[in-house]
């Protein structure tokens, strides 16, 4: 074999091309990066996939999800029947995310009738990319579990993941199996523990608890915008449906129980229960218990909860599910682990930054968490061990991207007030609900922010409704929920705006470092 002779290898998606006038000869492979992922949900498949379609086959990926189930050939998500209870809720992609997604990815998601635009242009959404998207968690389930097996035909595993006594060759091990993460927690004395001495008050860390209501929706999506937008008490996310996420106090939360026939059951808020219409009750379609609000003649909740209903324009009739759930944040130490000589394990997802998803970027900061480290093996990936430095750029944009959306998210729960003094969400909804009430004032000083506020994302989104709509829905409200609403205030975007952290992109192969690039010469 002559001097001109070179071998031709391939990392990542680009084909390296050999000296004019070489002749080309298939490189012999190597051993492939090997990867396990902890957590098939949104982020895990998300990782997943976009590192296949970066490197091919020079990596072997293998998940693990204890809500799939094998059927005949194919692997599936458990449903209710199997004590599954999957995720209904309609999530915002901003474009700076999901333009960075495989351009398959993006296809596989975003087709006609899976996707909307309702949100405005910003700062993580430019122009250039695109309006936010809103997207349904389970479609992005579904649609990636398929894409997973039927494109990039990675191994997947319907059990969850145990920890190996031995890491046998493992490069990756990914963790995305959730804020309450069994893997992470296998691994504390490499990971450490996490802390919510910082998302404390008084020495007590700081939960909300939020009640999701799943509707059908009968306004167009983008009119609710400056509704949701104008107070912190309801948040409206649609699809042509949707959620409407509603916070509490705590003596509303302690109406959220679960009546079975002889008596209350550990049920909405446990185990992640939904109750469903039946007749003019809610109940559990796996315990049968009735939600006691919906049937409860004296409950103080049950009308505020229509009144946010009333908001958006719509009625009891159009809800199809109530779900309970708590929020709060914890402070992880690090993301990146040695767990062998050869073997380094990330946080992913909520596994790494557990967000209150006020602001509207949980699913966004799993993803780039997901997209940065495919990146990075993407580029480090030499065919032999890792090390530590290999994976400090990653790590950075992990620290980043928990001191960036921590910080937002924290100011979204105790919200500065007029002097800047930083007050609670639940204070300020008490305070709404207690009076004086002065009708004709609450409805002029919510109408007038709506207005300003519509004025404000006109060039930014699409057409809005009428003014004399807005103030219809603003009208309608009783007392209470429009002192809880203008109590509550508008979103601070401007407190919680500024720079985002940006995800290195990937890069193609190049010749020109041959020997880290696998590309070798022989003469």
């Amino acid at each position: 074999m002559d001097e001109k002779t070179v071998l031709l290898g391939k990392v990542g998606p680009t084909v390296m091309l050999p000296r004019q006038g070489a002749q080309v000869v298939p490189l012999r492979r190597s051993t492939p990066l090997r990867v396990d992922v902890a957590g098939g949900g949104p982020v895990g498949l998300a990782f997943a996939c976009t590192l296949k379609s970066m490197l091919g086959d020079q990596v072997s990926v293998r998940i693990h999800d204890r809500r799939w189930m094998r059927k005949g050939d194919r692997v599936v998500w458990r449903g209710a029947a199997e004590g599954n209870n999957r995720r209904e809720q309609v999530v915002t992609l901003q474009s700076n995310v999901w333009a960075a997604l495989p351009s398959e990815v993006r296809q596989r998601l975003f087709t006609p009738g899976k996707f909307s635009e309702m949100w405005p242009l910003g700062p993580d959404s430019p122009e250039s990319k695109g309006r936010p998207r809103n997207i349904k968690i389970r479609w992005i389930e579904d649609a990636l579990l398929d894409m997973a097996q039927d494109v990039y035909n990675i191994e997947l595993v319907p059990a969850a993941y145990v920890k190996p006594d031995r890491w046998d060759g493992l490069h990756v091990l990914a963790i995305a199996d959730g804020a309450k993460s069994a893997t992470r927690d296998s691994l504390s004395s490499h990971f450490g523990t996490p802390s919510r001495e910082l998302f404390s008050v008084d020495g007590s860390p700081l939960d909300e608890r939020v009640l999701g209501i799943r509707v059908t929706a009968k306004v167009p999506d983008e009119h609710t915008v400056p509704l949701t937008v104008a107070q912190n008490r309801f948040l409206f996310n649609s699809l042509g449906g949707g959620f409407i996420n509603m916070r509490l106090t705590a003596e509303e939360a302690s109406e959220i129980v679960a009546l079975g026939e002889n008596g209350p059951i550990s049920c909405i808020g446990k185990f992640g229960c939904t109750m469903r219409p039946s007749g003019t009750r809610f109940v559990c379609d796996r315990h049968r218990a009735v939600f006691k609000p919906s049937v409860d003649k004296l409950s103080y909740l049950w009308p505020r909860i229509l009144d946010g209903l009333r908001f958006f324009g719509v009625g009891a009739a159009d809800v199809v599910g109530i779900n309970s759930f708590t929020l709060g944040m914890q402070q992880m130490s690090k993301f990146t682990a040695q767990l062998a000589p050869s073997t380094f394990g990330f946080l992913l997802g909520d596994a790494a930054n557990s967000l209150h998803f006020w602001p509207g970027r949980g699913l966004n900061t799993g993803l780039k968490s997901a997209l940065s480290l495919a990146v990075n093996l993407q580029k480090r990936w030499r065919g032999s061990a890792f090390r530590a430095a290999d994976f400090a750029q990653h790590e950075g944009i992990m620290q980043q991207l928990q001191y960036r959306e921590k910080s937002r998210a924290w100011t979204t729960m105790l919200m500065p007030d007029s002097e800047g003094v930083p007050r609670g969400i639940e204070d300020r909804i008490r305070t709404g609900l207690e009076g004086p009430f002065d009708r004709a004032a609450l409805v002029k000083t919510l109408f007038e922010r709506v207005l300003g506020i519509k004025k404000r994302l006109g060039d930014r989104m699409g057409s809005l409704a009428t003014d004399e709509w807005y103030y219809g829905r603003i009208n309608a409200m009783d007392v209470r929920t429009l002192k809880v609403m203008v109590e509550s205030g508008a979103w601070i975007t401007r407190e919680i705006g500024g720079e985002e952290v940006v995800i290195p992109s990937a890069e193609p192969a190049t010749v020109q470092e041959p020997v880290r690039r696998g590309l070798s010469l022989v003469s």
